[in-house]
């Protein structure tokens, strides 16, 4: 009975102690609020800007990449040509990250060696189709090169690789952000053999579709100057995000000052009056003529006026 008893005085205790210690908890948190209750419209806006001025300054400077990321003067897609299929080369590519109003000028990029097969083949043609995602071709070209060596300025430097570039198309809007190309270079008669038996094909090292933006209107001045232009996109964000902050933070920084403007502004609609109603006034306190030169018969009345009552003796009688 007396452990029973012990145990439950224990517990008591123990559940005592930490009922002080949140109260003690409780009444610090209470007095630390109430300490800082009066400073509360200097701190809230220190604390305000202290977490939202550098997320600001991150998303200006996020800003200006973006813009400066969408600013790229050109684009290149890989081609991996196709072989043995007894047609020309061939190669099937999608162009992605298109701007629909945006003009480009494409051109077809070839890498192809110095042999002597390419350099007997003389001239090719190069295909390019250009079509939609739904296989509707937009547009289409053929256009002639041909693989050529130039004499060098340097007698120990031998070019090994040879770089065509065959434009196909000037000034053109995909109307679309995905194009699918369609390429096809070499020959139609490649079935044939040329010099020691070589068919008659192009062999290519590397392909490639390329895009030159073509500058016009507004962002054609932007890529232009694309330091220029993503500077300022990060200055105009970071003043117009600056501006709402500073708009939600002023009532906190500046409540007396509004009160006063309230009370100033209401004293102020309270209208003076004119000269002449101030006359007005006056002429209702000016003595008339009778009580300016007044007669017996007028001043008896004003005694009789002034000693109503029987009660009050009239000083004179």
């Amino acid at each position: 009975m007396a452990g029973a008893k012990r145990e439950t005085f224990d517990t008591a205790l123990k559940e005592g102690d930490g009922r002080s210690g949140n109260g003690l908890i409780y009444s610090t948190f209470a007095a630390s609020i109430n300490f800082l209750r009066p400073y509360a419209p200097q701190i809230v806006p220190v604390v305000v800007c202290a977490f939202f001025v550098p997320v600001i300054f991150a998303l200006s400077g996020f800003a200006g990449f973006v813009v400066w990321n969408s600013l790229s003067a050109g684009w290149e897609v890989p081609l991996y040509l196709q072989y043995g299929d007894g047609v020309a080369p061939y190669a099937v590519s999608l162009i992605p990250s298109l701007h629909p109003s945006q003009r480009y000028d494409i051109s077809l990029h070839l890498d192809v060696p110095a042999s002597e097969s390419n350099l007997a083949l003389g001239n090719f043609m190069a295909n390019l189709a250009l079509s939609t995602i739904s296989n509707k071709t937009l547009v289409a070209a053929r256009r002639p090169a041909v693989a050529v060596t130039y004499p060098s300025w340097y007698p120990l430097w031998n070019t090994r690789v040879l770089s065509i570039d065959i434009p196909m198309f000037s000034s053109f809007a995909p109307g679309t952000p995905h194009l699918l190309a369609d390429v096809q270079v070499g020959r139609a008669d490649n079935w044939r053999t040329v010099g020691d038996g070589a068919g008659r094909e192009l062999s290519v090292v590397s392909a490639s579709v390329r895009g030159l933006v073509v500058p016009h209107g507004v962002r054609g001045l932007a890529i232009r100057f694309p330091l220029l232009s993503s500077l300022t996109s990060a200055f105009i964000f970071l003043v117009i995000s600056t501006l709402f902050l500073g708009i939600c933070i002023l009532p906190l920084m500046l409540p007396n000052g509004l009160d006063e403007g309230v009370q100033n502004s209401s004293i102020s609609t309270v209208p003076f009056p004119t000269e002449r109603q101030r006359r007005g006034k006056r002429s209702d306190f000016r003595p008339t003529s009778e009580t300016t030169n007044p007669s017996p018969n007028s001043s008896v009345s004003s005694k009789s006026d002034l000693y109503p009552h029987p009660s009050f003796p009239n000083p004179e009688s």
